[in-house]
This record gives structure tokens, C-alpha cells and sequence, in this order.
């Protein structure tokens, strides 16, 4: 799920757009069934505890792929 709030300051010559994503439980059905049956694929670069997420995300190398947070064991 991503959220996105407003920005603290529009950007110079720029536009800003605000959104939110609500998680829905038939929609995430669906994905999970399309990524076991092979039809969909991701692209995780990493996958880190909640506790390493801060270091995780002010890396010094550029990961290719979206930075998974397990937030239980």
C-alpha cells in the first residue's frame, strides 16, 4: 500500500499531485493468484526487517527494484 500526502511546498515551474491507495482485499486476491500462476511478475530489489528499514531506504547504492519492509517474522 502507498500513501501520499500533500506537499509541504509546490515545487518551482512544477505540479503536485496528492494521492492515497486503499488496500482492497478482492484486488490483493487477485494479485497474489496472478504472481503464483506466473502471470505477473515483480521486481523486488531488496527485502529488509522493520528494524533495518531506515538504513534500508538511506543507502548509499542505487537498488534496482522496490525495497520490501517485512514487518513480522
Amino acid at each position: 500500500m502507498t500513501i501520499a500526502g500533500p506537499v509541504q511546498a509546490r515545487p518551482v515551474n512544477g505540479m503536485t499531485v496528492d494521492f492515497v491507495v486503499e488496500s482492497d482485499r478482492a484486488q490483493l486476491g487477485e494479485i497474489v493468484r496472478r504472481v503464483r500462476d506466473g502471470r505477473l511478475r515483480t521486481h523486488i530489489g531488496e527485502i529488509t526487517s522493520l528494524t533495518d528499514a531506515i538504513a534500508a531506504f538511506n543507502a548509499t547504492e542505487r537498488i534496482n527494484g522496490k525495497t520490501i519492509v517485512r514487518v513480522r517474522s
